[in-house]
């Protein structure tokens, strides 16, 4: 069987509102998908929904609703939406599935058991709103916290990280000889000009469930769950390893256990040839996700579209 074209939308936040960016990102990759079907290409359009995180949690619980009750209810509306714009996706992923579940979780396990993720202590910031950790790079001329990080707080905790500053040289090199890996060209520039400025810290991948339960339990570790980012960058290979890609699967051999959900034997569809995104999530798709991929022995996505917000 011959590989299908693979087109993706970002995954978007549940607990937010569906809005005009979200349908104009959608009808862009929509548009492409049925050209490519027009030219009599095989099509795989992959939308859907991220779940997990505090701020469903919290959203939750000042409903007073258990969080997988609130993502059920928010994720109709959504899929009401995607309906309404006509959309001719292929699949809708939610990273509260089982099968999303256990490709994070075998990918998880690969990256620790050959050394990418250690434990470490962390002292530091951390913005409540956009769920990250800061460093004093993220503050202001003047020593403050821009507003859009939302209110930020000092913490002092152990925490699980993924070894990022390992392949930094080797994504300025692979960038550099793949000019269309990001596009438009401003963006590629943006890009290599963050990663050759700057040395990448490696990225914190967990939460202690003392603050946190609604996530993917780390498998080598039940006291924590996954850091959203990781969770939800996995979305676009996690459906085509969940549906039964073997060449996709091959990476994960002996850590991926196929759960109770339809499969399509000798279907082909990752890599994926066009992830579509917004500007705002350029450095997780650009740095975090292929390098992600690469530690693991996975294939990269052949190009990243990135596109401005409605307004700007």
């Amino acid at each position: 069987m011959s590989k299908r074209f693979y087109i993706t939308t970002a995954i978007d936040y549940v607990n937010g509102q569906p809005h005009l960016g979200h349908a104009y990102e959608k009808v862009i990759t929509d548009v492409i998908a049925r050209a490519r079907r027009s030219f009599g290409q095989e099509v795989f359009f992959l939308t859907g929904l991220d779940e997990h995180g505090q701020k469903v949690q919290q959203a939750a619980q000042a409903e007073g609703k258990d969080p997988q009750q609130f993502c059920e209810e928010l994720a109709e509306q959504w899929w009401k939406f995607v309906r309404l714009l006509n959309i001719s996706n292929d699949d809708f992923i939610r990273t509260t599935q089982p099968r999303h579940k256990a490709v994070v979780q075998a990918l998880l396990q690969k990256l620790y058991d050959q050394g990418d993720i250690y434990k470490a202590p962390y002292r530091g910031w951390y913005s409540w709103k956009e769920e990250t950790f800061l460093t004093d790079r993220d503050r202001e001329p003047d020593g403050t916290w821009h507003p859009r990080w939302g209110e930020v707080t000092e913490l002092s905790e152990d925490n699980w990280y993924f070894r990022l500053s390992k392949y930094q040289d080797w994504l300025i090199e692979y960038i550099e000889s793949h000019p269309v890996f990001v596009r438009p060209e401003s963006r590629l520039n943006e890009v290599l000009g963050f990663l050759k400025s700057e040395r990448l810290e490696d990225l914190c991948i967990s939460r202690p469930k003392s603050r946190l339960t609604w996530g993917i339990t780390i498998p080598f570790d039940p006291e924590y769950v996954t850091y959203v980012w990781f969770d939800a960058l996995t979305n676009y290979y996690s459906v085509p390893v969940s549906l039964g890609d073997d060449e996709a699967a091959a990476p994960l051999k002996g850590y991926y256990k196929p759960v109770d959900q339809p499969c399509y034997p000798g279907i082909r569809i990752w890599p994926a040839d066009i992830h579509v995104i917004g500007k705002d999530i350029l450095r997780f798709h650009a740095v975090y996700w292929p390098i992600m991929l690469k530690a693991a022995g996975i294939p990269l996505p052949s190009q990243i579209l990135v596109h401005g917000w409605w307004q700007k």
